[in-house]
C-alpha cells in the first residue's frame, strides 16, 4: 500500500512539472510575433509596399505616408520590421531629404538583387507578382503554423486531467480495498 501511494506522489509530480512546462510553452508562443493581433495583413501589406514600390527601402515616415497610418500590432513600421527579419532588413542609412540617419526598412528578398546606380542612389527592379504572392503564402503559413502551436495545449490539459483523474480513481479503490 505505501509503494501504491508513493508511487501515485511520484506520478502527480511528474504531472504537475509536465502541466508547468505546458503552461511555460504556451506563453512563449504568446508572444510569437505573428499572433498579434492584426500582424499578418500588416506585415502582407508592409510585404507589398517594400516589394512593388519604386524605393526599395522606405523610411518609416515613408511607410506612413504610403500605409496612411501606423501599424496596430507593433510600435511601428521598422520595429514590425525587427520582429520579422525572415522577410524584411532594417538599416540605419543616410537620409537623402534630411541630411541624418533614419531606419529604412527593405524587403530581403528584393535588396539581394542586383541593383543600377542612378544619380548615386541604388535601384532594384520591382519583385515579379509571382515571387510576392510566394512571399505572402508563407507569411501565411508561417502565421498559420504558430496560431496551431500556440493551441496545443487546448488538447494536452483534457489529457492530463483524465490521467489525473483515473490515478485518483485507481487509488481510491485500492485504499477501499485495503480497509
Amino acid at each position: 500500500m505505501r509503494q501504491i501511494r508513493i508511487f501515485i506522489s511520484q506520478l502527480m509530480t511528474c504531472i504537475s512539472g509536465y502541466v508547468q512546462g505546458v503552461g511555460k510553452h504556451i506563453s512563449k508562443n504568446n508572444t510569437s510575433s505573428y499572433l498579434a493581433e492584426g500582424r499578418l495583413a500588416e506585415v502582407l501589406a508592409l510585404i507589398q509596399v517594400l516589394a512593388y514600390d519604386r524605393n526599395t527601402s522606405r523610411s518609416e515616415e515613408g511607410l506612413i505616408d504610403e500605409l496612411k497610418s501606423k501599424p496596430d500590432s507593433a510600435n511601428s513600421w521598422v520595429d514590425l520590421g525587427k520582429s520579422h527579419p525572415e522577410f524584411f532588413r532594417v538599416r540605419y542609412e543616410d537620409d537623402e531629404n534630411e541630411g541624418s540617419k533614419v531606419n529604412r526598412v527593405s524587403l530581403i528578398a528584393r535588396y539581394v538583387l542586383p541593383h543600377e546606380s542612378i544619380k548615386g542612389k541604388k535601384i532594384r527592379p520591382q519583385l515579379e507578382p509571382g515571387i510576392v504572392n510566394k512571399i505572402m503564402e508563407i507569411a501565411i503559413e508561417i502565421h498559420d503554423r504558430q496560431e496551431n502551436r500556440s493551441e496545443r495545449w487546448k488538447i494536452v490539459i483534457p489529457m492530463i486531467v483524465a490521467i489525473v483523474s483515473a490515478a485518483a480513481s485507481i487509488v481510491a479503490a485500492l485504499i477501499r480495498s485495503g480497509t
